[in-house]
């Protein structure tokens, strides 16, 4: 599911993969409310759409899920080998252990913050992500 989104005049290019239609929709319109934050992709939560999603050069990449599993913790793997500077949200609904979050920062998510989180707040981790890399 590759939704192309068109360019605008921001400077933190963002590509989502998620595991359902309802969190592109909501999530890149929250995103948007800050003029620096640019999503370019919407893509399927899936190790196939790891090339997709990196396809635009996204200084972060949001994975949109429902739980943290073996297999999202696979895609950060396959984000982290394939573009290392790429930095990674995980933005599970829930959190089912603290050890789930320990595996998935192992893994290589810079963060893990559940979905609930405010706008401002995750914008605002997004900004820092970005500050440390460069």
């Amino acid at each position: 599911m590759n939704r192309p989104v068109s360019p605008a005049a921001a400077s933190i290019r963002i590509a989502l993969m998620c595991e359902s239609p309802i969190v592109y929709q909501t999530l890149g319109p929250r995103l948007s409310a800050d003029r620096a934050l640019q999503v370019v992709g919407a893509h399927d939560c899936t190790i196939d759409a790891v090339p997709a999603a990196l396809a635009h050069h996204p200084h972060i990449v949001i994975l949109g899920i429902s739980r943290i599993t073996h297999f999202n913790k696979i895609i950060v793997e396959a984000l982290r080998q394939t573009a290392p500077s790429v930095r990674v949200i995980m933005l599970p609904s829930y959190v089912d252990t603290p050890d789930d979050v320990l595996q998935a920062r192992t893994a290589g998510a810079d963060i893990v913050l559940e979905k609930s989180i405010d706008t401002p707040t995750l914008v605002e981790h997004i900004h820092r992500l970005v500050n440390q890399a460069a």
